[in-house]
């Protein structure tokens, strides 16, 4: 059984497949990436956000998403960038289509093209068994995103917003990112909502190096700063951005 859905989840993947390119998708485009930090809930800029030619979102964002909260961060999500494990208490959280059709999403992301990516979206397709479309970032995007990490993963939140700030887009309106500095939140990952239990979650997994993410985004936004994109960064992030740069 277990070659079986192997093989038919490797047909699967290889028929359903496709390959995400943000160079053509957002060319051109105003996106706005929103985080799951605490942050986004800081200002009701619902409205702006959903004037936005594209709406970026991570992960549980689908799920964790209601009605009252458009305000505060939109009503839509164009793309989901996803790490495709489906592990609700600190991975990706389910990948739900019918979900994802009623908020009319339009691709859902997988960043890592490389070994592990790839593994894990098929496994993805190995557990469901279904030819829902799914897509996997450029490789050049993707080998872009990793090379400065080391043995270190990046987020997948980092992930979306590499991609978006490298994507020959026009405008990139950024919230609810703090590099970990500030709590998730309600509803996104209630366990981990406390600051404490949340670092000492990231120390025990071992896989991510939020510091290490905040100076590559603040590197990335530098090197923006006189071109294309616009780059508009909410209130804490900004505030987070200046500490991070008088401390250095």
């Amino acid at each position: 059984m277990k070659l079986y859905n192997t093989l038919k989840g490797l047909r699967l993947m290889l028929v359903s497949t496709k390959i995400f390119h943000p160079e053509d998708v957002f060319k051109g485009k105003r996106v706005a990436v929103i985080g799951a930090a605490d942050s986004a809930f800081e200002k009701e800029n619902g409205a702006y956000i959903d004037s936005f030619d594209f709406i970026v979102r991570v992960n549980k964002a689908p799920h964790s998403w209601r009605p009252e909260k458009s305000k505060f961060i939109g009503s839509r999500t164009d793309v989901l960038f996803h790490s495709f494990y489906e592990n609700s208490d600190s991975g990706g959280g389910p990948i739900d289509f019918e979900l994802y059709k009623e908020q009319c999403i339009r691709f859902i992301v997988n960043p890592n093209y490389n070994f592990k990516g790839i593994w894990t979206h098929l496994n993805y397709y190995k557990r469901n068994l279904n030819e829902n479309v799914t897509y996997i970032l450029a490789r050049s995007f993707s080998q872009h995103i990793n090379e400065k990490f080391g043995k270190w993963i990046p987020t997948v939140g980092f992930s979306a917003l590499h991609t978006v700030l490298n994507s020959n887009c026009k405008e990139v309106y950024i919230t609810g990112f703090t590099f970990f500095k500030t709590p998730y939140a309600v509803d996104y990952r209630n366990q981990l909502i406390n600051m404490e239990a949340n670092q000492k979650h990231i120390k025990t997994q071992g896989l991510h190096n939020p510091d290490l993410e905040l100076v590559q985004f603040i590197k990335q936004v530098e090197k923006l700063k006189n071109s294309d994109p616009i780059i508009i960064l909410d209130s804490a992030l900004t505030d987070i951005v200046k500490s991070f740069k008088e401390i250095d």
